[in-house]
């Protein structure tokens, strides 16, 4: 210690003080910087889209141009605007403005309108802009067309937000969802690739190629690649509406530029003069296109024209020359407005492709980072709505052509050409929203109130954690893909630690039931997970206060010593302290939401049914309030009312019973109404806090990848304890530790001791240790200042018989996680239940009450063990054992049938079973088969095959 004593070298790290500060918890006049920066590629790239982004892609799509009655119709959008998320006019409500919060609560889509401007004209006349909505899209949270932009933290709390609510994610029905950032190949340049597969595109192709991921400006992206084949000539492909096309590369070359075949042939070989291979194969790809009749750049064209407009669903009046050039604008080095410039472009291509067969140039990697770049979510949803755009002039054309007539949405725009212009102003407007279509699978949407939303695209195109995102919003769960390097530095000491046991927590740490949310009473969420007992750390990187994790903590400072005691802890068993559990460690609450709507409980346009119950009814014993529903707070058995509702036309009452074998509590209840306020009372979400304790088989982690399964509740009086009378919280095997080396966590368990001993927070950070100032000597000293062992370690008694342990047990703070992987929700148990209708086989699946498949390794396991009978138990009289008649004499299952019954005046009650086969019933027998058996045979005899047995 220095004079003043304070420690010596000490980390300038976090404390606890601010815990204790008044202040603390107070929401602040701004958001605090660190964590919107977590989200602000996904926010800008957002904005940048739906503002200049959207201009530009829709001025980047072609005109839509058509024949219709011998007029041609052209339509060109040369705007799009998309406006915050708002009710529709007319509503009841006192704001029109929409929040996410509301779309959360009631699992609606947090959206915007898209309205555009539509520029028309006739055989080439401008006839007007027509301003049309084109249906919905979603809007990102926090993004500048969310109406919680700029608010502060008090605004926010208003609208039942996180004061710190980073935003970047979009709300599809209740459920957000976060578009990942995508690698791609990097833009607008010619990588030279080697690719066994191209050899299969046809006789003659190498493995050599140059590819290019073409961009334009509005991040239209098309890949073009130059193949080399055997001859020495080479191939141009590109991909067009989702097809693949090839084109000799002469002709591309001829049909660019209006330069003779000598100053291409002089560009091509430039470099290479004296080079005869590539020589002659240039003119060889130069004399393909003269042997087609083609000599000049206009014949060309017009022999391309001629070949791809059928691909290209151009107007008859389209020219061959204007429609090749059409696809050369569209397909071909599209991020290059000059087709001079493409020549160029192309040319160096051919270079580098014959450099790459001739190996004069190495072969780049495309899984470098040199030759990649990000797709932002911005971009991605910018060209999502641009393709649906597209396909939405697509389908108009289609309608024209193949059905001879103008789409609904076009006829009272094109009421003019029959009339007067002057006199029909007010009738340049569509009647109905333009029908978008999905873009990976072609799929007509409906004509509902959402014709033309991109909700459903949006609900593929985004790629999500099924389970990691169920609905949490923390800066842990919300952007795995960011956060991989920010989760990684909330493990303490993680230079101490193996690799692999580092990257072990970055995916456990997504996975911990901790403190997610403050909002709890404003969710909906289907599963909300919560720790009821949660703490700050002792030792703590400086990432977590910088990212203020306090307000969101995820697990328990717990006591843990480092021994093998009992049979419970081997492998990756551990035990629990159970007075520490009886005074909260680890207790935690699963939320879970049903919404329940009426509406879907009727016929289509009956309005009888509303929440209520009928006065004196004996079914619900003062369970259920007036509306019908249960009370708040109270407790929810197996087959208690859960609600009930009315029949308004006929008086019937209806109860509905709680089916879960889980008790719960009801935590909430929300009544939902529509999108106009106008709903009446038919739909509803109820909330319930079900308590999950820990229990046996429940799983645990520490920060360093050291994941744990509860093994045992052991009493405290039989608990190892110190000297002065410390039980530990968790007992750890130490085998957990040589092959595992997560030194981490040692220096860990040193260092929590020590700050708990101080009073200290100790900062974790890694790389702020070294080999001079080593981490063990550092908390070694501070130990040793406390009367404590220098090393961490300590002498144990046994709490069964009091002896003292002969070894020297280490003992320590670490901070543990309670993951989410809980036997409550994963135990299958099964003695009778449902069957298979067919097989008469238990049924699999646990939500039904199945069992679980004994499959062949099961089999060959007991087949190991010599217990061959248990296999015949468990597979036949556990399984389908069915008593089935066989008549001996024939063989057949089939052919025993029981005797019709006697007459009832009749004294004879016996009936038999007699073969239909040999009409006889002293040959009947009983077997014992697998009822599939039966059906197999059945099976068999449907197919005229004969099943003949033996019977012994």
């Amino acid at each position: 210690m220095d004079p003043d004593g304070r420690w010596r070298n000490l980390p300038s790290g976090p404390t606890l003080k601010h815990l204790t500060d008044p202040l603390y918890g107070i929401p602040q006049e701004q958001q605090k910087p660190a964590l919107q920066e977590l989200t602000r590629a996904h926010v800008e790239s957002f904005n940048y889209a739906v503002r200049e982004g959207l201009s530009h892609a829709v001025q980047a799509i072609p005109p839509f141009e058509f024949a219709f009655k011998d007029e041609r119709i052209s339509l060109t959008i040369v705007d799009a605007v998309i406006s915050p998320p708002t009710v529709p006019k007319g509503s009841i409500c006192k704001d029109l403005s929409i929040y996410p919060a509301e779309c959360r609560g009631r699992r609606s889509t947090y959206r915007g309108k898209l309205t555009a401007d539509i520029s028309w004209s006739v055989n080439g006349i401008p006839k007007g802009i027509i301003k049309q909505f084109l249906g919905y899209v979603p809007i990102m949270v926090k993004s500048k067309l969310c109406n919680l932009y700029n608010l502060p933290p008090r605004a926010l709390i208003e609208h039942h937000e996180e004061a710190e609510e980073m935003g970047g994610y979009f709300i599809i029905n209740g459920i957000e969802k976060v578009i990942r950032m995508l690698i791609m190949p990097r833009r607008n340049f010619p990588i030279a690739l080697t690719r066994p597969k191209w050899k299969t595109r046809g006789p003659g192709y190498t493995q050599y190629g140059v590819s290019m991921h073409c961009v334009r400006e509005e991040h239209s992206a098309v890949n073009m690649n130059l193949h080399y084949l055997e001859n020495g000539t080479v191939m141009l492909n590109f991909v067009y509406r989702k097809e693949l096309f090839f084109l000799p590369l002469g002709f591309a070359l001829k049909a660019l530029v209006s330069f003779s075949d000598y100053q291409i042939f002089q560009e091509l070989i430039k470099g290479k003069e004296d080079d005869s291979f590539f020589r002659n194969s240039v003119s060889q790809m130069l004399r393909i296109v003269t042997e087609e009749g083609c000599s000049t750049q206009k014949q060309v064209l017009n022999y391309l024209g001629e070949r791809f407009r059928v691909k290209l669903n151009l107007p008859d009046w389209y020219p061959d020359a204007q429609a090749a050039e059409f696809l050369f604008n569209q397909c071909i080095c599209i991020h290059l407005k000059s087709n001079t410039e493409k020549f160029y472009v192309l040319c160096l291509m051919t270079r580098k492709l014959f450099a790459l067969a001739k190996g004069e140039c190495m072969e780049e990697n495309p899984d470098s980072l040199v030759n990649q770049e990000v797709l932002t979510p911005g971009q991605l949803f910018l060209m999502f709505l641009k393709g649906s755009l597209q396909l939405m002039g697509r389908r108009t054309d289609r309608t024209v052509l193949r059905e001879k007539r103008i789409p609904p949405w076009m006829e009272v725009a094109l009421i003019p050409m029959t009339g007067k212009p002057s006199l029909y102003p007010g009738l340049f407007l569509f009647t109905t929203p333009c029908r978008l279509v999905r873009p990976v699978q072609n799929l007509e949407l409906g004509r509902e109130e959402l014709i033309g939303t991109m909700e459903q695209i949006f609900m593929n195109i985004a790629i999500f954690e099924d389970e990691v995102f169920a609905g949490v919003t923390t800066h842990q769960e919300l952007f795995p893909h960011s956060l991989l390097s920010v989760i990684a530095n909330f493990i303490p000491f993680s230079d101490h630690n193996q690799s692999p046991r580092n990257m072990y927590q970055c995916q456990m740490g997504k996975q911990t039931m901790g403190f997610p949310l403050l909002t709890y009473r404003d969710r909906s969420d289907n599963k909300l997970y919560r720790l009821q007992t949660p703490q700050s750390p002792l030792v703590r990187p400086y990432m977590y206060d910088y990212y203020d994790m306090d307000n969101y903590p995820i697990g328990t400072n717990a006591i843990v010593a480092v021994i093998s005691y009992t049979g419970y802890d081997m492998e990756d068993a551990m035990i629990v302290n159970k007075a520490s559990w009886e005074r909260g460690f680890a207790h935690g609450s699963v939320y879970k939401s049903e919404f329940i709507d009426l509406s879907e409980k009727i016929k289509q346009g009956d309005d009888s049914l509303v929440f209520g119950v009928k006065p004196g009814d004996p079914r619900i014993v003062q369970k259920l309030d007036d509306d019908g529903l249960p009370f708040i707070g109270a407790q929810l058995q197996y087959g208690d009312p859960y609600y009930s509702y009315l029949n308004l036309n006929t008086g019937e009452s209806f109860v509905m019973y709680y089916k879960s074998k889980e008790n719960c509590i009801v935590d909430n209840i929300k009544v939902c109404s529509n999108d106009t306020g106008s709903g009446k009372f038919k739909c509803i979400c109820i909330t319930m806090r079900v308590p999950r304790n820990p229990t046996i088989g429940d799983k645990f982690a520490s920060r360093h990848g050291q994941k744990g399964i509860l093994s045992r509740l052991w009493p405290a009086e039989d608990m190892p304890f110190t000297e002065s009378g410390m039980v530990p919280d968790i007992l750890f095997n130490p085998h957990g530790f040589p092959s595992r080396m997560t030194i981490g966590m040692l220096i860990e368990s040193m260092a929590g001791k020590s700050a708990a001993l101080h009073g200290l927070c100790h900062d974790a950070t890694p790389f702020i240790f070294s080999e001079e100032n080593s981490a063990l000597e550092y908390f070694g000293e501070m130990l040793k200042a406390a009367g404590y062992n220098f090393y961490g370690t300590e002498r144990l008694y046994s709490g069964i018989s009091g002896v003292e342990l002969e070894a020297d047990i280490f003992i320590g703070v670490v901070y543990y996680q309670r993951l989410r992987h809980m036997v409550s929700d994963k135990f299958q148990v099964r003695t009778t239940g449902a069957r298979d209708k067919v097989t008469n086989q238990p049924i699999g699946g646990r939500n039904v009450q199945g069992g679980i498949r004994f499959g062949e390794m099961e089999r060959d396991a007991l087949l190991a063990h010599g217990t061959s009978f248990l296999l015949h138990d468990r597979l036949f009289n556990c399984s389908d054992r069915s008593v089935a008649h066989v008549c001996v004499k024939c063989g057949s299952l089939l052919s025993p049938l029981l005797e019709k019954p006697p007459p009832s005046w009749s004294a004879m009650r016996n009936r038999k079973y007699n073969c239909t086969l040999c009409n006889r019933s002293d040959t009947i027998d009983t077997v014992s088969v697998p009822y599939v058996f039966r059906y197999f045979v059945a099976e068999l005899a449907a197919m005229n095959i004969k099943v003949k047995l033996d019977v012994i």
